[in-house]
């Protein structure tokens, strides 16, 4: 009741706020048609964004409100046309279209303005055709998901009653699932969400349940129930308001084990499970949010071990991306599910034995193959509940079989759809005004002044373009996102394709810049055939296209069996996907026996797969790419010749850089970035250590900048450069035990340390949270520099201050646009964020501009004359204008290379394979001469 009232009271005065523009000026009542079209997503949906009480005031205020009919709504036709609203099928004539779910492309009708949930802001594969299509017909969408108020929260969602719902079945389905273990409950009584009207008409039978609880208490053998509940948001809140209901207590989850023992058997005991009190570091740092967000393949989730075994019932509310650890893993459902899970029953007394305390699992965000591993196929309103058997790691319904029960409805709010609909509406209805005052004939950031910032904030597309705080979408089509590996089209066949039964068949995953030269050199061969996967289904079909014996694929991140099986019908796996997720293609490519090629950098954990994997005769060949890669090939046949000449090897000094061509390089940073700038930036923070005359130098976190130097070996670019990561372990991996000095670096242009470690000094590195709503960059500037609200005029001054007189530095700062007057996307609240952002949108490095490779070697020998000599080898390499850039060429090339190696079988080694041998780099560079990459040699004696 507490809740209602203060619901009721809040959208009271959201409404009482709004009135005056319910006679807005810039509403041309006469003109503007509200349209509620027609839900067709499936059977179970029910729901509308507007109640008939909200089309009445729309209607009064003077706006015309067509109804597409629909004799499955939950609201009946008459209801709508009983408060004034035009039953019709057509909605030409309509302004404005509102709807709860997308439709399909084809129902757009282009220049309209529309709203419903598009489930494209994440680059999501399957929303992209929807999305470009709004692109093209000028629409302006409005997406629920992005309204939000100033403090980032949302003020339009039906998450609460997808917690609502789902957390009522799952109480029901625990009834059935004690009953098939010989045990009744009370939870037989209450049904599934659907049966009920409204959440009041529920309200009392679980009063009724909690009475029987307290009176009868459940036996031992099951009680007392524990619940977990993951996330904190709407879901999570949502389920927990059902639970209220119920005789219940909140307790931490290192408490957990202590109330499944010994807990009072008529009371329900819960915990919450946060990032902080459910991830820990496998090499036991203590957790932080930021090292969490930025290393999520570090940690492990303790849910499984510390608390899984003394939870009866476990309600997921968390969306899953890899590469953080899931909640509950298939291997976690051996553990704790392995023994089976029937009763046995004890013939004198009656009272089953039952192996482990979890029965049940409400899935309810429907995060298939991600939180929980297992969850790998929706349940339905119709079948909501299955048994998952780890033994057999198949699903059934028969709940007189072994398993955990597993509830994953995947459009729970259907089930109250009266009552979401009018709690969805009484969110959206404060801010119908607003979006009527919307046209698709201006871009958003025209109509600033004609509605509220909660409606502009979520404006998706305008005019025909993305939004502007929508642009990074198109980034993250090419980035293949944290969430999904691969979207592309179901089709394997394509137009005029050559296809082989004896075909060598390679599962390319990943299609970037970086893939194309990949494909090209490999379907050279009319007996190799490639399969390529995008999330951008233009890009990858047009990849497809370009080449002989190459498909697109559907491949989904989150269903780890369908990749297995795919790959299993591969010869070679090559992934070219963020190297986060390499540890877990690996681990699939262990399971199906096949070999797998990347060309990122081996970590310990690769390591410790490629163990198991040479044991089993399989090839995980990495460090394949420009650096690694070509670099570590250079450094080994400059080293071979040197030992051939009877040198000795004294010092090695190694540095490479992918940087625009000198003509593009018009910003403080003299750099531009191709993907997310957030791990270039995160990198300016890295710690660094190499030798020098046989002392150890570390550089600490933060300081990487300022240890930048001038490098002169090729004049004609200005350069400096920066140590890079651990290069002492380089001594050892390349044989040069003589070496006094060992240094391996990055390559920039000067500036670059200056302009990134103003960045640093300024703060606007921290990534701890602010709040920034309403904040313009300059804002955030003066914030950090201690002030708001001072002059321009004074900012400048405390800039030049901070940085003691350097006018390269402080001068950076206006320059990237940190002094602008735009304001910050809301979505922002920190810093690093605000910085990540502003550099994507201003300094991503456009189609028809060309990038430069830049490696250089140089080894200092001591020959047995005494002499002493420095060899020097230089690869330079420029993109091509409306072709490869010299990033995609010198990683696409040697990956295309060692794939050939491995299929031909001249890769002998099994396990970790590097290209460090004289069998394997020198083949590889001799090929890559044939492809334009050569290296030049020069020597300096210390005589001149």
């Amino acid at each position: 009741l507490l809740y209602t009232i203060k619901f009721e009271c809040k959208m009271f005065l959201t409404k009482v706020s709004s009135l005056a523009r319910l006679q807005s000026p810039h509403l041309a009542r006469a003109k503007t048609t509200l349209a509620i079209r027609r839900e067709t997503i499936n059977v179970w949906e029910r729901r509308a964004p507007l109640a008939p009480k909200h089309v009445k005031r729309i209607v009064d205020s003077g706006v015309k409100v067509l109804v597409q009919p629909s004799t499955r709504r939950a609201f009946y036709m008459q209801e709508y046309e009983d408060v004034g609203a035009v039953i019709t099928e057509d909605l030409s004539s309509a302004t404005h279209i509102i709807g709860v779910k997308a439709p399909e492309p084809e129902e757009l009708i282009e220049n309209k303005c529309y709203a419903f949930f598009s489930h494209t802001i994440k680059a999501q594969p399957e929303g992209m055709p929807l999305l470009d299509e709004m692109i093209r017909k000028n629409i302006t969408l409005l997406d629920y998901e992005k309204m939000t108020n100033d403090d980032g929260q949302r003020n339009v969602a039906f998450g609460h009653y997808a917690g609502v719902a789902g957390m009522i079945n799952v109480l029901h389905g625990l009834g059935l699932r004690m009953l098939s273990l010989g045990v009744t409950s009370p939870f037989l009584h209450i049904g599934l969400a659907h049966n009920y009207a409204t959440l009041a008409d529920v309200i009392p039978v679980l009063h009724n349940i909690g009475d029987s609880m307290k009176r009868y208490k459940l036996p031992r053998v099951i009680a007392p129930l524990t619940f977990s509940f993951t996330g904190s948001g709407n879901v999570s809140q949502g389920a927990r308001s059902v639970l209220e209901h119920l005789p219940h207590e909140y307790i931490e989850p290192g408490d957990m084990r202590e109330a499944a023992m010994n807990g009072d058997p008529s009371v329900c005991y819960a915990t919450v499970l946060s990032r902080q009190n459910s991830m820990e570091r496998i090499d036991g740092k203590p957790y932080s949010p930021e090292d969490y967000l930025a290393n999520g393949e570090l940690y492990r989730n303790i849910f499984a071990d510390k608390v899984a075994p003394y939870t009866t019932c476990l309600v997921n509310g968390l969306y899953w991306q890899a590469p953080a650890p899931r909640v509950l893993s298939d291997e976690d459902a051996v553990k704790l599910f392995g023994k089976g899970s029937q009763a046995k029953n004890n013939i004198m007394r009656g009272i089953p034995q039952i192996p482990h305390k979890m029965l049940a699992i409400a899935d309810i965000t429907c995060d298939i193959g991600g939180s929980i591993e297992f969850s790998t196929e929706p349940t339905t309103v119709g079948s909501p509940f299955q048994l998952y058997d780890p033994k057999t790691r198949t699903v059934h319904t028969d709940f007189s079989r072994d398993g955990v029960m597993v509830m994953s409805i995947d459009n729970l709010p259907c089930q109250l759809p009266r009552e979401a609909t009018e709690y969805f509406g009484n969110c959206l209805d404060p801010h119908i005004n607003d979006f009527l005052n919307l046209t698709h004939e201006k871009k958003i950031q025209d109509q600033q002044d004609k509605t509220s910032g909660c409606i502009s904030r979520a404006i998706i597309t305008s005019k025909g373009e993305l939004a502007p705080d929508f642009k990074y979408i198109s980034a993250l089509r090419e980035e293949n996102t944290y969430r999904t590996l691969l979207a592309m089209t179901e089709s394997r066949g394509v137009p005029g394709k050559e296809y082989r039964s004896d075909n060598k068949t390679v599962l390319l995953l990943g299609s970037g810049l970086v893939s194309e030269p990949v494909v090209e050199y490999l379907t050279r061969s009319p007996d190799v055939k490639v399969t390529v996967g995008s999330n951008d289904e233009a890009q990858a079909t047009a990849l497809a296209r370009k080449y002989r014996n190459t498909v697109p694929q559907l491949i989904d991140a989150n269903d780890r069996r369908n990749l297995t099986a795919e790959i299993s019908k591969h010869d070679l796996v090559i992934s070219m996907l963020p190297h986060q997720m390499h540890p877990y293609i690996a681990e699939l490519c262990l399971d199906a026996r096949r070999n797998m090629l990347t060309a990122s950098y081996s970590t310990d954990a690769l390591r410790k797969i490629a163990k198991r994997a040479a044991q089993k005769g399989i090839i995980m060949f990495n460090e394949v790419g420009l650096d690694p890669g070509i670099d570590h090939m250079m450094a080994m046949k400059l080293f071979d010749d040197i030992r051939r000449d009877h040198g000795t090897i004294e010092s090695f000094e190694s540095f490479c850089g992918g940087l625009p061509a000198p003509q593009f390089t018009n910003n403080p940073l003299r750099y531009k970035f191709t993907w997310f700038p957030r791990g270039v930036l995160l990198n300016a923070l890295a710690e660094a250590k190499y030798l020098k005359d046989n002392k150890e130098v570390s550089i600490e976190s933060g300081q990487l900048m300022r240890s930048a130097q001038p490098f002169d070996v090729l004049p004609g670019f200005n350069l400096e450069c920066y140590p890079n990561r651990d290069s002492t372990i380089y001594k050892q991996a390349y044989g040069i035990d003589s070496a006094h000095t060992v240094l391996r670096g990055t390559l920039r242009y000067k500036g670059y340390s200056s302009a990134m470690d103003a960045l640093l000094k300024l703060g606007v590195f921290k990534s701890q949270k602010m709040n920034l709503q309403g904040f313009s960059w300059a804002d955030l500037t003066k914030t950090l520099l201690g002030n708001r609200f001072m002059e321009e005029e004074e900012c400048k001054r405390k800039l030049m201050t901070l940085f003691d007189g350097d006018r390269y530095k402080a001068s950076s700062i206006p320059k990237l646009g940190l002094l602008d007057a735009g304001e910050i996307p809301s979505k922002i609240d920190n810093p690093m964020d605000a910085l990540v952002h502003k550099l994507a949108s201003s300094l991503m490095m456009p189609s028809d501009e060309t990038d430069v490779i830049i490696l250089n070697h140089s080894v200092g020998v001591r020959l047995p004359s005494g002499k002493y000599e420095t060899h020097r080898s230089n690869l330079v390499v420029y993109g091509e204008e409306g072709g490869w850039s010299a990033m995609s060429k010198t990683v696409g090339l040697p990956v295309g290379i060692a794939a050939e190696m491995i299929m031909n079988g001249e890769i002998k080694e099994r396990g970790m394979v590097l290209p460090l041998t004289k069998e394997i780099y020198e083949p590889m560079l001799k090929k890559l001469e044939l492809e334009g990459i050569v290296e030049r040699r020069e020597v300096e004696c210390d005589d001149f």
